[in-house]
């Protein structure tokens, strides 16, 4: 079976079959990336995405797998449309939320209350939270490959990714109606997480 490395090298040169295949194999993950922020509309970012990895494939380098690299280029192409969707040139991922922005995903909310409540929670997070979130939970991904995606330090991710999730639990005590819905979705947080990953059909 060929390796991503060599199916986009054939990609580059013209072979539809081999970039068939590269969408197929990560189609899923960069789906759920943008459909987890953007709702069910995205099929032109997703392959804007795809065409993307082409241009920019000299930037794949020794290491960095196919999947990591993939989803660095949609954080960029999610970051830009977010910035032209809510009208927000300054939006500034380390800082802004989408829900401040005024964008959230449209998809149907799940009936457990305690999901619903931590997809509301993981939307008043900065983006670059939110994503190293879902990168962790959704994607499973680790310290070298989140770094990749986001172009920092795997010491950056780690601290990143902390503070995520207290600012998660945070946010979740914050919104919920009830202490104990609350104190059931942050005992029950890596199991939840999980679960409210949108299909990425």
């Amino acid at each position: 079976m060929a390796t991503d490395a060599e199916l986009l090298a054939a990609w580059q040169s013209g072979d539809e079959t081999a970039g068939n295949e590269l969408v197929r194999r990560h189609f899923r993950s960069v789906s759920r990336y943008f459909r987890s922020k953007l709702g069910d509309d995205v099929q032109d970012l997703i392959q804007a995405t795809f065409l993307d990895c082409v241009r920019y494939r000299d930037e794949l380098h020794d290491g960095t797998g196919f999947r990591s690299f993939v989803l660095s280029v949609a954080h960029r192409r999610m970051v830009d449309e977010v910035r032209r969707r809510g009208r927000r040139p300054d939006f500034d991922p380390a800082r802004d939320s989408l829900a401040a922005s005024g964008l959230s995903p449209s998809g149907a909310l799940t009936k457990d209350e305690r999901a619903r409540l931590l997809k509301r929670a993981i939307a008043t997070l900065p983006l670059e939270q939110q994503v190293t979130l879902e990168l962790f939970y959704w994607e499973q991904l680790r310290g070298k490959d989140i770094a990749d995606v986001l172009g920092v330090s795997q010491h950056t991710v780690r601290s990143r990714l902390a503070r995520a999730k207290e600012a998660l639990k945070s946010a979740i005590t914050e919104l919920a109606d009830q202490p104990q819905l609350a104190s059931e979705t942050v005992e029950g947080l890596d199991t939840w997480a999980k679960r409210i990953a949108p299909d990425a059909g």
